[in-house]
């Protein structure tokens, strides 16, 4: 850059300034959205977090991000420029300040500090103006403050005057709190930080309304205190736990229980130390420590504040984790007491069945239990050592049964998704969408007891004769009169490989329910075959039994749609697929009418592209010998492409696919 600039000046700081723009805007969630709703002149972007100070400083963290580099480079170019010519800086500034995210005023500042004695009235401007002062933020931007610290006592006697007025009667629109004593407090927490930046220039009357707010609050603060973020400096709130873990360890499971029923916070506050999250972290760190006492004592917590539940569920769940990861031993788990407590879990979660305030407290302080009642039971169903013993699998059943009737999740909450069709992650963060997950679960965990017994093929033949109670369940929510959740439909996609393991004969009949061809049931059918197409590997056997699923699947591509430049994860996914099957000699060319000739027929050009990209990269992480008929399925899919795209009146409509076939060259096996 240094050599760039020197050439081209400041075209080079306007380029990194459009780079560094962009790199904020595409690394946040709605940006544009946001840029567009905003009307405040500075965009949050959470800088004060990534970036603790534009200078360099031992609390930055390493430049690894490009966000990071770029801010360097912009930072330091900027300061090229004015070391040959410093006039520029006005100009440097109103550049920077064009663009609306918090990093650019952010170094406008700095710059400003750096070379303050090139124009004062630049400074001056900066530390009067009301918009910056007056941010409701509970932090202080580095430079800012900094600023400000250094060049307050110089400032004319009307221009404190105005600064202090800006304390005394604050502008503050607290809109987050409601509670109007609780925004009182917030105001003085606000005066306590701004007057602490200038603490050292304030008069005696100023320095006494310091005082009062040092005693009120209990302590005298530095700068660094209200500039937040960088490394070394991170601290969450509402962390704090009333007793030391040691103090804790020390109890017996009855007065541990008894602590943990009768203790109460002095705050409703969630962010207020101490708290029932920092009581319960504590509990999860010895239960995770201590997991055969633990467990033993599992069901003498029925009646506990949900959140102490979760947090024992939790450590039980990853001490069985380290234990599968050879990190600890466990050589005993009393899974009938863990089970005891679960069990009156989903027992207390039924009376919230068909509830329309499942979300609302306190209701929805037992969503998470629940959920991590499932994720203790799948992993307990699947650990090598230390699982579930079969002779609790009514037990184990009598847990899911309930929790596969949970409303979590209703249609309201779906509704959230419906912009983004994401419902296998919603499957995963709602109490029925995981008990389906682990209802596949807990029946390939019966399969594999069935594989260790004498007459194991008989057994493994019958299926789901073998458990009817999964077939029963599994009926009732493929029924949409029952179950219309778009949720829990993908849920049957993303295990259908298994689910053909499980039982083919099942399987194979229940197709046409899983993916509907009925456009009355287009959504179902999309969210169980997206969740297949991104989550499942590519087995021969389920192929088998899909053959005409992904035909209809590839009808469905609009060949008159305008070519998209961005694939979706399910597009790449189903070309994955579609060229694996060709690579095993699933697919074919040889007729016209075939699957793969009709994809190529009525994809776009950057999915065909993507498509023979996969492969190329195929061949080039392909360590192993190639079959020689593997190979002569290739080259005939090369020649075929080549001789349509030359014999297509327009060969430019196949330029991406056919720069793909790149890859194949660069591997060099073919």
């Amino acid at each position: 850059m240094p050599e760039l600039v020197k050439i081209t000046g400041e075209e080079a700081l306007i380029m990194l300034i459009i780079l560094l723009n962009n790199a904020i805007k595409f690394s946040r969630r709605n940006a544009e959205t946001e840029e567009k709703q905003n009307n405040s002149p500075i965009l949050e972007d959470y800088s004060r977090i990534w970036r603790y100070a534009i200078e360099e400083h031992h609390r930055n963290h390493p430049p690894y991000d490009v966000r990071e580099i770029l801010v360097e480079t912009v930072r330091d170019t900027a300061k090229q420029i004015l070391e040959s010519d410093r006039t520029k800086i006005r100009n440097i500034v109103q550049k920077l300040e064009e663009r609306r995210w918090r990093i650019f005023h952010r170094i406008a500042l700095y710059l400003i500090r750096e070379y303050q004695d090139v124009d004062p009235n630049l400074l001056i401007e900066k530390l009067i103006d009301s918009k910056r002062f007056t941010d409701t933020s509970s932090y202080e931007d580095y430079e800012y403050a900094h600023l400000l610290k250094d060049n307050f006592a110089q400032l004319t006697v009307e221009k404190q005057a105005q600064i202090l007025s800006w304390i005394e009667n604050p502008e503050l629109d607290f809109n987050w709190e409601e509670d109007q004593e609780r925004k009182a407090e917030w105001v003085k927490y606000w005066q306590w930080h701004k007057l602490t930046i200038i603490k050292d220039s304030l008069s005696t009357y100023w320095r006494e309304r310091y005082d009062d707010l040092v005693n009120k609050f209990g302590k005298e603060i530095e700068l660094s205190d209200i500039v937040s973020g960088g490394v070394g400096q991170v601290r969450v709130s509402g962390v704090g736990s009333p007793k030391t873990d040691s103090e804790l360890e020390s109890m017996s499971i009855e007065e541990l229980v008894a602590f943990l029923r009768t203790w109460e916070p002095n705050s409703t506050d969630p962010f207020e130390e101490p708290s029932r999250s920092g009581l319960g972290s504590a509990l999860e760190r010895l239960v995770e420590k201590s997991p055969e006492r633990y467990a033993q004592g599992a069901a003498q917590f029925q009646g506990l504040h949900a959140r102490y539940i979760s947090n024992l569920l939790r450590g039980l769940r990853q001490a069985l984790n380290n234990q599968s990861k050879q990190q600890q031993e466990i050589r005993e788990f009393d899974w009938i007491s863990v089970l005891s407590l679960c069990n009156w879990l989903a027992e207390k979660s039924e009376k919230f069945n068909k509830s329309q305030t499942i979300y609302n407290e306190p209701s929805s302080n037992w969503l998470e239990p629940c959920r991590t009642v499932l994720d203790l039971l799948g992993v307990g169903l699947n650990v090598d050592t230390i699982a579930i013993e079969f002779n609790f699998r009514d037990r184990v059943w009598n847990i899911l049964r309930l929790l596969t009737q949970h409303p979590d999740p209703t249609l309201e909450r779906e509704m959230e998704y419906s912009s983004n069709n994401n419902y296998s992650e919603l499957a995963i963060n709602t109490v029925r969408g995981e008990a389906m997950h682990t209802v596949v679960r807990y029946a390939l965990w019966i399969r594999r007891h069935f594989e260790q017994i004498p007459e194991s093929e008989e057994h493994l033949q019958r299926g789901f004769d073998e458990m009817p109670e999964v077939r029963q369940v599994l009926d009732e929510h493929l029924n949409p009169d029952i179950e219309p959740s778009l949720a829990i439909r993908s849920v049957y996609g993303q295990w259908f490989p298994w689910l053909a393991l499980l039982d083919p004969l099942w399987a194979n009949q229940s197709i046409g329910k899983i993916f509907p061809q009925n456009e009355t049931f287009s959504n179902l059918r999309l969210a169980a075959w997206e969740s297949y197409i991104n989550f499942s590997g590519v087995y021969d056997n389920t192929f088998d039994l899909l053959h005409e699923e992904y035909r209809y699947a590839v009808e469905q591509i609009d060949p008159t749609s305008i070519e998209r430049q961005k694939l979706t994860h399910t597009d790449e996914g189903f070309a994955q697929h579609l060229m694996t099957l060709y690579w095993r000699g699933k697919l074919n060319l040889d007729e016209p009418a075939a699957l793969l000739a009709r994809f190529f027929e009525l994809a776009s050009d950057t999915l065909r592209g993507y498509a023979l990209e996969f492969v190329g990269r195929s061949l080039k992480n392909t360590k192993d010998e190639i079959a020689q008929q593997i190979l002569n399925s290739l080259q005939l899919l090369w020649k075929k492409r080549f001789e349509t795209a030359f014999n297509s009146a327009e060969p430019s409509s196949y330029a991406t696919e056919l720069a793909a076939f790149g890859w194949w060259f660069g591997a060099g096996n073919i």
